[in-house]
């Protein structure tokens, strides 16, 4: 590592954001994110515009050595904690011990405004840095949900070939409330089961638990031999059929439970809306997909993939990502 005396963390102020949201794009060209957001002229001004006016309204710093800028720092308060937004350290400067000054930092900077967590978002394909966070004892805290998709037709094979002794029951749900206060009360019990009481917390607290809830899409109450176990979402889709699944982790994702789960599942159909003309009306085709998609949390995700073949169930995982925590002393 270069002399500490070189390197100096300095802040930068808003009249000039234009240039730091165009460094933090190249120090992240290679995240799935913004590579995606350089699909077309288009995306890559929408992207643009959006990420700035979120870099706007957080503490910016940069890395310097011998003056010259090595990496940058993006932070967001939140009422417990300091969210890590953006963090890098642009290729020729990295493997010098940079990312954990930077962290350090953001750790010393989060004391002095009196909040007790740093969190943050990171790709899970990125081992280096997990291997660095890990090393700076900050832990996985069970939030993110990521994609699975399974071939239903195989699936029901298996089903017919086990002995299932849950009895599942499914109430169906209207009220919004009632949707989102189920939805993070059962994602909650995931990150606790996970991670425990504090990442709970933070969770609930800043908000880092964070799901669009549409009132059309069909959500029902999962009950397990008559007590309340989770919550499913059926999003409607061109494509494929959509669930979404919240469950409790000490009673549900027991592989006889799932296939129980699927036998409902697949007895859904997927609702196409078509405008007829009239924004008063439409027409509904329903249509049954042999494929089907769950975005579930990465914990339920591995249960998951353990327990069905690899020609069942298909994950990538290049764009998995979890969010990690620390409890500052």
């Amino acid at each position: 590592m270069t002399d500490s005396n070189l390197i100096r963390i300095k802040r930068v102020p808003l009249i000039r954001l234009h240039w730091f949201t165009k460094l933090n794009m190249k120090i992240h060209q290679e995240d799935p994110i913004f590579k995606k957001a350089q699909e077309s002229r288009s995306s890559k001004i929408k992207f643009y515009f959006n990420f700035a006016s979120k870099l706007a309204r957080q503490s910016r710093f940069i890395l310097l050595e011998n003056g010259k800028v090595a990496g940058s720092l993006s932070l967001e308060k939140r009422k417990h904690s300091f969210f890590v937004y953006a963090v890098g350290v642009k290729k020729e400067y990295r493997r010098k011990g940079y990312g954990s000054i930077l962290m350090k930092f953001t750790e010393d900077f989060t004391r002095k405004k009196n909040k007790n967590f740093v969190c943050f978002s990171v790709l899970l394909e990125n081992k280096p840095a997990i291997k660095m966070y890990e090393k700076l004892e900050y832990h996985s805290q069970g939030v993110g949900l990521t994609l699975v998709r399974l071939f239903l037709r195989k699936i029901k094979t298996i089903k017919q070939d086990s002995e299932i002794s849950d009895k599942i029951s499914f109430r169906k749900l209207v009220k919004l409330n009632e949707i989102k206060k189920l939805a993070y009360f059962w994602w909650a019990k995931e990150v606790e089961a996970l991670a425990g009481t504090d990442a709970m917390y933070i969770s609930l607290e800043d908000s880092i638990l964070d799901l669009d809830f549409n009132p059309d899409w069909p959500t029902f109450e999962i009950k397990t031999n008559e007590k309340s176990t989770g919550l499913m979402i059926i999003i409607p889709s061109d494509f494929f059929q959509t669930a979404v699944l919240f469950s409790d982790p000490h009673s549900t994702w027991r592989i006889k439970w799932f296939f129980n789960l699927l036998e409902f599942i697949m007895k859904q159909k997927i609702i196409h809306m078509k405008n007829t003309g009239n924004k008063n009306s439409s027409t509904m085709k329903l249509e049954k997909s042999s494929v089907l998609q769950i975005f579930l949390t990465h914990q339920h995700k591995d249960s998951l993939i353990s327990n069905l073949a690899s020609d069942i169930v298909i994950h990538d995982s290049t764009e998995d990502r979890q969010i990690f925590f620390k409890k500052l002393d």
